[in-house]
């Protein structure tokens, strides 16, 4: 209850030293000031209920007459007499209204005392500690703020006895040092110093500095004899004696024993007295109160009766009328209901019948296109390596255009193709999964736009980057998806203007938990769309008008921009004005990674020598017989030895019977598909196997690696990565995967 006591003679002292409100009457000012120290008088003595009495009537007083200050005081004094009382409840409500008078006097000082009297609660409950260091700190910042040195001395002396109890040393220590600094303020109460060089002594005697600790507590003797109070003087002695003994100086510390005996035995008789009066204060507090609710619960129920007269009345025919209504009502209800469950039960056999065709359809049209994939894209391959192979092959300058036209047109139809089958992807999922890698925003936004620099030079157009603010350097999310919208939305901007400029802005917003927005606008300046034909152009096999009719287009390319950010849970926006160009936008959010947490998450593949190929012993095991001949002369190329097996069946027998490098396993096969006869290689065989499939690559991830296969590689593909996925297979590090696995 020392602490306590310090916080009350403590805000006595700040009363004293604050600038005064503006008042309404001298005569009442002078009257509440009054009363304000007899309220300090009364705790002091310990008259507890007195002090109590006193608060609550100088409170009605200061409301009545409008003093701010008295009332925020007259409610932290309040609290203080409820906390000796041990009703913490009370306590904080008084000391609530407190904090509501110091905010309504705009007194950053009186704000402060207030946070010191909501830590004088919350610290002495560990479940509360934090909340009461948190209102300890607010007090600090306040009283550096106002430069007051004597909140300063005040909130650092309660906290580092809080945090001496709690045996926290070394933040202990911290806290004393900066007490010290405001210990020679001059008006403050020498007691206060006393207290303050008494801490300070501890500190020493925690550092284990003995001959330091006995200089401060030579002069916290004598500010405490200064003082004349007893129980600073019992808490200097008691060090004192500690100080002597662990000096080994026993003659001396018995003599502070001694002394420290003596005033703890007057102390002794003053505390059971004020314990006494303080149990005697609550037991009267508590009949007080008790009469009070007894009055109060009295004229309530009196007020009561009156009124439930008058509502009785009303409640009566309120009663018979409703009475009245809902016997009505229940008939009709009664008559209604039968109509309703016949026709409830009617529209329930519908839509179940409707539930199930539609999850018919969707799986038809989910087995449609998968079926279409592999049909489309296996003779693509055909087509696109076929060309591929003449063009190298080709010294004729004379058939140069017409294989490259093949050759275009076959990338063009595949381009068709994979965009009606991804706009079907988007379709059957709600969200898109996030895959998480980690990518170089700049370099990727560089990556795509040089992809159009043929396109650019094309339509004589000027195509510029511009960052707003300069993103992070790494971030995290789905660089694919991000790379397909923003492909298509500089693809149809460069298809649509001519003798223009393209200008693609980037702008970067922090967020919290260490994520940043990012804003994405592609500017052009072509024909413009007229209002009435923005929301059409979003629609499948949609274009807009344009001038230039050699333009060619699916008109999927918006329409897969909005599913897909509508699948990432964005929107597109569009601003277009006819014949002066149109702006798309959208914004996403990433988290931003550190460099040294991308070194870990990017791990990049090893790029092989391709001459690590030659003489490799490959089986190729595809059924269709054109794609045999593309792959084998594709692998021949780079002096690969290759064998070939129509279906699996032949390929499990040739595996049997053969060492191979590698294995190129297509998965639609007659007689044994794929993933079965990679399952019985997988039997007695660790030979690398590679999936070469044409099949939608979502559907059969997840078979086709638990087959065993160790690598997928989609058809037609790009030479170069198809080239690296067969020297990353035949390299041992599948082979001791395996090994791994099933050890």
């Amino acid at each position: 209850m020392s602490t306590l006591l310090f916080f009350a003679v403590g805000k006595a002292q700040q009363s004293v030293d604050s600038d005064s409100a503006k008042r309404t009457s001298v005569a009442t000012d002078e009257l509440l000031n009054d009363m304000m120290f007899e309220s300090f008088r009364l705790y002091s003595e310990g008259d507890f209920q007195g002090s109590l009495k006193n608060n609550l009537a100088t409170i009605k007083l200061a409301e009545e007459s409008n003093n701010l200050e008295i009332a925020h005081e007259s409610y932290s004094y309040l609290g203080y007499d409820y906390l000796i009382l041990e009703d913490t409840v009370k306590a904080l409500e008084a000391f609530e209204k407190s904090y509501y008078y110091a905010r309504e006097t705009r007194d950053s000082r009186q704000i402060a005392n207030a946070y010191t009297d909501f830590a004088a609660v919350y610290v002495q409950d560990s479940a509360t500690y934090e909340k009461g260091l948190h209102y300890f700190k607010n007090a600090f910042t306040i009283y550096h703020t106002l430069n007051d040195s004597s909140g300063l001395h005040g909130s650092y002396y309660d906290y580092a006895k809080v945090l001496l109890a709690r045996g926290e040393k070394k933040e202990f220590n911290e806290v004393v040092d900066s007490l010290m600094n405001y210990s020679s303020y001059s008006d403050l109460n020498p007691g206060y110093k006393a207290r303050s060089y008494s801490l300070k002594a501890q500190s020493y005697l925690l550092r284990g500095d003995v001959d330091r600790a006995l200089q401060n507590l030579n002069i916290a003797l004598e500010l405490g004899e200064e003082s004349h109070s007893n129980i600073i003087l019992e808490e200097i002695y008691r060090i004192y004696a500690t100080a002597l003994e662990s000096k080994q100086d026993y003659k001396m510390a018995y003599a502070m024993m001694v002394k420290y005996d003596s005033i703890f035995n007057i102390n002794q008789k003053d505390r059971s007295y004020s314990e006494s009066r303080k149990i005697a204060a609550k037991y009267e507090i508590a009949q007080v109160q008790e009469d009070l609710s007894q009055a109060q619960l009295e004229k309530d129920l009196e007020q009561e009766k009156v009124q439930n007269r008058t509502i009785i009345n009303y409640i009566l025919i309120g009663v018979i009328l409703l009475g009245l209504g809902l016997i009505v009502f229940l008939y009709y209800i009664s008559r209604r209901r039968k109509s309703y469950i016949t026709a409830l039960r009617t529209k329930n056999i519908q839509v179940e019948k409707a539930k199930l065709e539609a999850e018919r359809l969707a799986k038809v049209k989910s087995n449609f296109f998968s079926t279409v994939s592999h049909e489309l894209r296996t003779p693509l391959y055909g087509v696109i390596g076929l060309s591929s192979i003449l063009l190298e092959k080709n010294k004729d300058k004379d058939n140069l255009q017409e294989l490259q036209s093949l050759k275009f047109s076959a990338d063009y139809l595949l381009a068709l193709v994979n965009d009606v089958l991804h706009l079907n992807k988007i379709d059957s999922q709600n969200r898109l999964e996030n895959h998480g890698d980690v990518f170089n925003l700049v370099d990727l936004i560089d990556n795509i736009t040089s992809s159009f620099e043929y396109l650019r030079v094309q339509n004589n157009n000027e195509l510029e980057v511009e960052y707003v603010q300069q993103p992070p350097h790494l971030v995290k999310g789905n660089s694919t998806v991000l790379s397909q919208i923003l492909m298509n939305l500089i693809g149809n901007a460069c298809k649509f203007t001519e003798n223009g400029r393209i200008l693609v802005r980037i702008a970067s917003n922090a967020t919290k938990d260490n994520h940043c927005d990012i804003t994405f606008s592609v500017q052009d300046t072509g024909p413009g769309i007229a209002p009435d034909k923005v929301k059409q152009i979003f629609e499948e096999f949609a274009q807009g008008e344009s001038k230039n009719i050699t333009f060619q287009g699916t008109g999927l390319g918006l329409s897969i921009v909005k599913r897909l950010l509508r699948a990432s849970g964005s929107e597109i926006h569009v601003e277009s004005t006819l014949g002066k160009g149109s702006t798309f936008s959208f914004s996403m959010t990433y988290e931003v990674i550190e460099q040294e947490s991308a070194k870990k998450l990017n791990m990049p593949l090893k790029v092989y020598d391709v001459s690590e190929l030659k003489e490799k012993k490959i089986l190729i095991v595809e059924d269709n017989q054109i794609n045999q001949m593309v792959t084998k002369k594709i692998l021949e190329k780079f002096e690969v030895q290759c064998d070939i097996a129509g279906n699996g069946k032949i390929a499990v027998e040739k595996v049997r019977d053969n060492s191979y490098d590698l294995v190129l396993m297509d998965i639609h096969m007659p007689v044994m598909n794929g993933i079965e006869s990679t399952k019985e290689i997988r039997k007695f065989s660790k030979v690398p196997i590679l999936a070469l499939t044409a099949v939608e690559l979502e559907e059969m991830r997840e078979q086709i690696y638990n087959s065993g296969m160790n690598d997928i590689i989609v058809k037609p593909y790009d030479i170069k990565h198809f080239q690296q996925a067969i020297l990353r297979g035949i390299h041992l590090d599948w082979r001791e995967k395996l090994d791994v696995q099933e050890t």
